[in-house]
Order: structure tokens, then C-alpha cells, then sequence
């Protein structure tokens, strides 16, 4: 059982008194307990480390609290607390009544104190209030005076090359931070007690259930056709089918309300067979050959690697291109892939452009695509009319899948994850060495950043352009599959 409640511990607690306990408790499976971060993981945790330090930049009389060690880390800063100075405390740690806070930035006001967060977000989330609200009821536990308590987020202007004060927009919400911290003050006695309960709270179905990565350890351990395998279905409707006591998709009541789509679902579940649209064939039928399947990898970064970009702008690093002549017909594939060095935008709209040339189908699978081409358009305007040109040619796979197939094996999704093991069980990404597309967008970032050899660099194009290609010969084999059906 861990000896304190952390914020991420108590905002999970306040969404499912089950999950908390099991987090205080480490009962989790082993799968969860010893998972890995992943390349994309591992990118994140260094771009949020990197947005701190140069936060600290900003305070340079900050003293930064560094002690790996909870109760020395909330000793020393008791003692800076009391003491006359430092005006500005980095990490400052609080434990108290068996919680614990850190605050990025606690900086002194007169007798009381400035609690600044830092975020890598550019946009203001209520999942951000709560969590300096979090931080201001437990330093208001310890008897600390907060005076005002703020965000420092990402500011969606600064440029690559601009000074770290450039890079942060501050945003004061002090009244809305008190307000949720109150109504989290209510909660102290109840998840403390609750988590460190001897045994487990009975876990109670609730919506939250289906994001969570305990859920087929837990409430849906066992149990094939979930409900939640159900598409868009909404919390009342959870409700209701949890009251009725129905749990799987073919125990749903004939005359329960569903949509039309969450009906075709039911069908193909209790029927075992997938489900089949009279106009699949039309709209297959529709494609016109020569086609060319296409799948775009991007990258969005906190810090902008090149000139003249925003934060989290998205950006097109490679694309791979299959052209059949006809259904599973394959002479040719395409793949390009960015000089991560540069900002290769203009060189990637030309060459996809000249490879796209002539007439055809564009099969993407989903609207991506569309909206990827769109931006290079809109900035590069000499070629706006030959990329707009593109876009017409596209063909929706996703959509024609959503809207014309359902085979119960998708379990409520459409994403090519979900459609290829379902329909070609032999055709996997588990052999590639990059297996999705945060991974791919990380690779390519840290390549930007020159963080890998010549030789690794060259592998990991390698990697990219597997990965990629494999995206538009899954949807090759995907239209062979639907044509059989």
C-alpha cells in the first residue's frame, strides 16, 4: 500500500473509488505494473521535463527542491518556507494527513504565496484546474496561504528561436481553482479512508469504465461483447442497460433504443455473421482504377524543431502511395519520407503532387488525408490548385466500412487497428519494429532533435517507411477483402 495519496492517485479516486483503491494498493495486473514507455512516452516525458526547465528560466532567485526522497523533499521545504528567502521555490513538497503535493512554481506574495503549474498545453482545460486545485488543497491542509494560483501554458505564439519568456502565456484561475479545490476538500476523508481500506470497494459500471485500462481486469474481465463494444453509445443509455442488468450486446432487449449503426452491432453479434450493406458492392464500385492508396505520418511538437512553426503545429513527415490497376493488383509503391533536418513541407507537396499525377481513386482511410492535403494548400498558395485537385479524388475507406460493413470482430470500431485483424487474421503489425503512429511521429521528432547516429537514422527510416507502407497495403488488402463479401 503506498504511504500517500498523489493528485494523479486522488483524481482517479474521485472518477472510480475502485481504481483508486487499487492504485494505493498496486493491485494492478502485471501487464499494467510493468508496461514499458514507449518511444512516445519517452518523447513526451522529455518535452514536458524540457517546458519545466525553461519555466525555471523564468524565476532566476528560484531554488529548485531536487531531492528524489518525499518526506526530505517536504522537510526542506518546510524549512525554506519558513525562512526569509528564497522568494521562489521550484518542486516545492508538501505531505500532509497522508497526501502530497508538488508545486512547479510557488513563488512569495507578501505573507502569502503565488501557486503557479506548468503546463505543455496551449489551450486552458478543466482537467488543468483540477489539477492546481488539487496542489492549492493540499498546500491550503498544510497551512500554507495561497494567494493567487495560476496556469503557465504553452503560447501559441512563439517561434523556434524566441526568448523562454516568449514561450509562456500565463493564466490566473485563482477563483475557479478555490472553488474546485473546495469541492475536492469535501472528498479528503472519503478517498483517504477509501483507499487505504483493507479490501476492495465493490467496483459499479459507470461510463469512465470504458476508458479505462483496468477494464478487462476488472468489471469486464470475462466477458465477451461487452457493452461497451456498443459504438457512440451514451451514458444514459449505459445507465439504462446497467438498471436492466445487461452487460453483454446479446442480452440487449429487442426493443431497447439504439441507432441505427449500434443496431447493425447487435446484429452481427447475435447472429455471429457480419453484417452487410445491399450498396457495399456500389459503393466499391465507385473506386475508379488506376487508384492510388495513400496514408500520411505527421508530428506535432510543444517546442517547434523549425522556423516559422506554432506549437503543436502538424506536420507531414512522409506518405507512402500503393497504386493497383485493379482490386489487389499492386505494380508499384511509392514511399517518401522527410529530411528530418529541415522543414521538407514545400519538397513533400511537389513530390506528392507528381506522384498522384493523372486520374484515379485516392483511397485514404479516413479524412485525414483530405485535411493534411488541405493545409499544404493553404500554405503554399502556387500550389493550392493542384493540391485541392487531389482532394477530390478521395476515396473514404473508413467511411464506406462504418457505413456498409460490420463483422463482429471490430468490437465497436472502424480504425484500420480494428478492421485488418478482424478480416485478413494473417496480416500484423506486431513484426514491425514501430508499431503506431505516436511512435512515428516521436521517431521522427527526436531525429529532428539529433538525438540518433547516421546509421540510426537510416534504420529508423527504414522503420517509418515499413510502417507506413503497411498502413496503405492493409487498406489493398482491405478492398480485396470487401470485394469477396
Amino acid at each position: 500500500m503506498k504511504e500517500t495519496i498523489s493528485k494523479n492517485l486522488f483524481l482517479n479516486a474521485l472518477v472510480c473509488p475502485t481504481l483508486g483503491w487499487r492504485l494505493r494498493a498496486d493491485d494492478l495486473p502485471d501487464g499494467v505494473a510493468s508496461k514499458s514507455p514507449t518511444l512516445a512516452d519517452q518523447f513526451r516525458m522529455e518535452q514536458g521535463v524540457e517546458i519545466g526547465r525553461r519555466a525555471r528560466q523564468l524565476f532566476p532567485d528560484g531554488v529548485l527542491i531536487s531531492t528524489p526522497n518525499l518526506s526530505r523533499a517536504a522537510a526542506e521545504t518546510a524549512k525554506l518556507v519558513r525562512a526569509v528567502g528564497p522568494p521562489v521555490l521550484f518542486e516545492a513538497t508538501f505531505v500532509v494527513d497522508g497526501y502530497a503535493a508538488k508545486a512547479d512554481v510557488l513563488r512569495r506574495i507578501g505573507d502569502s504565496w503565488h501557486l503557479i503549474e506548468v503546463k505543455s498545453n496551449v489551450n486552458l482545460k478543466q482537467e488543468l484546474i483540477d489539477d492546481v486545485a488539487y496542489t492549492l488543497m493540499v498546500l491550503s491542509r498544510a497551512g500554507l496561504t495561497v494567494s493567487k494560483a495560476s496556469l503557465l501554458l504553452i503560447s501559441k505564439d512563439f517561434r523556434l528561436g524566441m526568448e523562454d519568456a516568449k514561450l509562456f502565456a500565463e493564466y490566473n484561475c485563482t477563483q475557479d481553482a478555490l472553488v474546485r479545490s473546495s469541492e475536492f476538500q469535501s472528498c479528503w476523508d472519503t478517498i483517504r479512508d477509501g483507499t487505504s481500506a483493507a479490501g476492495m470497494p465493490e467496483p459499479t459500471l459507470i461510463p469512465a469504465c470504458k476508458g479505462c485500462e483496468l477494464f478487462s481486469d476488472c468489471l469486464g474481465k470475462g466477458i465477451e461483447n461487452h457493452i461497451f463494444d456498443i459504438p457512440r453509445l451514451s451514458p444514459r443509455k449505459v445507465d439504462a442497460l446497467t438498471q436492466l442488468g445487461v452487460v453483454r450486446i446479446e442480452a440487449i432487449p429487442q426493443d431497447f433504443e439504439l441507432t441505427a449503426i449500434q443496431a447493425r452491432v447487435r446484429q452481427a453479434v447475435v447472429t455471429g455473421r457480419p453484417w452487410v450493406s445491399p450498396n457495399l458492392r456500389e459503393q466499391l464500385n465507385a473506386i475508379r482504377w488506376p487508384a492510388h492508396y495513400l496514408d500520411f505520418e505527421t508530428m506535432m511538437t510543444a517546442l517547434p524543431l523549425y522556423p516559422d512553426t506554432a506549437p503543436y503545429t502538424q506536420i507531414p513527415t512522409q506518405y507512402s502511395i500503393h497504386k493497383c490497376t485493379a482490386v489487389g493488383e499492386i505494380p508499384s509503391h511509392v514511399p517518401y519520407i522527410c529530411d528530418p533536418t529541415l522543414d521538407s513541407r514545400r519538397d513533400l507537396a511537389q513530390r506528392l503532387i507528381a506522384d498522384l499525377q493523372g486520374g484515379g481513386s485516392i483511397i485514404t482511410y479516413s479524412n485525414f488525408e483530405k485535411t493534411t492535403i488541405n493545409g499544404l494548400a493553404t500554405l503554399f498558395p502556387d500550389m493550392a490548385g493542384k493540391l485541392s485537385g487531389l482532394t477530390q479524388r478521395i476515396f473514404n475507406l473508413e467511411a464506406v466500412i462504418r457505413d456498409h460493413y460490420y463483422h463482429p470482430a471490430f468490437r465497436g470500431r472502424t480504425s484500420v487497428k480494428a478492421t485488418l485483424p478482424a478480416l485478413l487474421p494473417g496480416m500484423s503489425y506486431d513484426t514491425l519494429n514501430i508499431k503506431g503512429g505516436d511512435s512515428a511521429s516521436a521517431a521522427f521528432a527526436m531525429m529532428a532533435l539529433g538525438r540518433y547516429s547516421e546509421e540510426e537514422v537510416e534504420k529508423l527510416k527504414e522503420d517509418l517507411t515499413a510502417y507506413c507502407g503497411q498502413d496503405t497495403l492493409a487498406m489493398v488488402k482491405l478492398v480485396e477483402r470487401l470485394s469477396e463479401a
